[in-house]
């Protein structure tokens, strides 16, 4: 294999092609913090706790995926590199339910060992709302505490790849984006009795084993083989429209519609509740016979898309995500509908309406 020559943190290292920026500096003892990254998994970059500084780049890259390249220079402690680290960190500990100091975990989580090698201050970042969600310990083997949750995905990867159970995915957008299973149910599954792999993998104690609460994370490590790249499922390409689709027939997407249709697409039911409710077009609960969206994004917004949807609401007598009593309007809230150079825009259904005021708006709805 052809070898090639980098420099991290002015030290000349030489190292395969195809290796990432993460793997060579581990080859050189050089030491760069990872959160989501694990060596058992496929890298993902998502925490971007691993950032570096390339020389003649415009913007920090992530360690864990970034290959290497032939005279590459790289700089893993750099004042820009640090700021960043420590800004994600905060945003991390500011999402968390409660101070670390009261938990007895602390010393196990890999967040808190973050903050201190950094010397993160107390987060800077106010929340209204923080992530909080009951303890679920409805399972005899493994607790919950998604109040806890950094949303690395370990525990995602650790049940796919390696326990081959596809217990886990992502649901929701936004800050209200968790770990689900199944239709955002509770943890109770009888395989995970002797399994913990992703209690191993948490970076924090959002997981714990429920036989034993007290004890230590198992300390033995995965001994199978690493995951290799898979090749994605084809019919992952078919569930949106399969969705969609009917949505447009049922007016929601059901809970028996989605285990329906994961069964015929060969997904797991915690796939698809992911997928319905990410996209906003999509509804878990029925919708009206015509579904108004206006569109919230910043061109709309400089136009008067509030006076818009104040003009809406009082005409049909309804507020974002309710259903008028005769079933026959929804209204909705949409980040973007592409007609941004018709601005203010809403959609009726598939169809799209702009330039819009008040009394266009009354005119509009009659004919509905």
């Amino acid at each position: 294999m052809e070898s090639l020559k980098i420099q991290i943190d002015n030290k000349e290292i030489e190292c395969e092609q195809g290796m990432t920026i993460l793997q060579a500096a581990e080859k050189a003892s050089i030491s760069i913090p990872t959160l989501c990254y694990h060596k058992d998994f496929i890298p993902s970059g998502s925490c971007r706790i691993c950032v570096v500084e390339l020389e003649g780049a415009n913007r920090l890259v992530g360690s864990c995926h970034t290959p290497v390249s032939e005279g590459m220079v790289v700089h893993t402690r750099s004042p820009k590199v640090l700021s960043a680290r420590k800004a994600t960190i905060e945003l991390l500990l500011a999402g968390h339910t409660g101070p670390c100091v009261l938990d007895t975990r602390a010393a196990l989580c890999e967040l808190h060992h973050l903050a201190s090698d950094l010397e993160v201050a107390p987060p800077r970042f106010r929340i209204k709302r923080p992530r909080f969600y009951q303890i679920e310990d409805v399972s005899p083997y493994v607790h919950r505490d998604l109040s806890k949750c950094i949303l690395c995905s370990r525990c995602i990867s650790a049940c796919n790849d390696l326990a081959g159970k596809r217990v886990f995915s992502t649901g929701y957008r936004s800050f209200h984006t968790k770990v689900i299973v199944d239709n955002d149910v509770s943890l109770y599954k009888h395989f995970c009795k002797d399994c913990f792999l992703c209690v191993e993998y948490c970076p924090t104690s959002a997981l714990t084993k429920a036989t034993q609460p007290t004890d230590k994370k198992r300390g033995k490590k995965w001994t199978g083989v690493t995951p290799r790249p898979q090749a994605p499922n084809p019919e992952c390409a078919n569930l949106l429209p399969t969705l969609k689709k009917a949505q447009s027939r049922s007016r929601h997407v059901s809970p028996k519609l989605m285990a329906s249709t994961a069964e015929a697409l060969n997904l797991s039911i915690s796939d698809v509740y992911g997928v319905s409710t990410f996209y906003s077009f999509l509804s878990t609960s029925p919708l009206g016979a015509n579904v108004i969206r206006v569109c919230k994004s910043l061109p709309c917004f400089l136009k008067g898309s509030e006076m818009i949807l104040k003009s809406i609401e009082d005409t049909i007598g309804i507020k974002p995500g309710e259903v008028t009593k005769n079933k026959k309007f929804s209204l909705e809230l949409a980040n973007c509908i592409g007609a941004c150079d018709r601005a203010p825009a809403m959609l009726i259904n598939d169809e799209v309406f702009g330039n819009l005021t008040p009394k266009k708006v009354s005119q509009i709805l009659k004919r509905f």
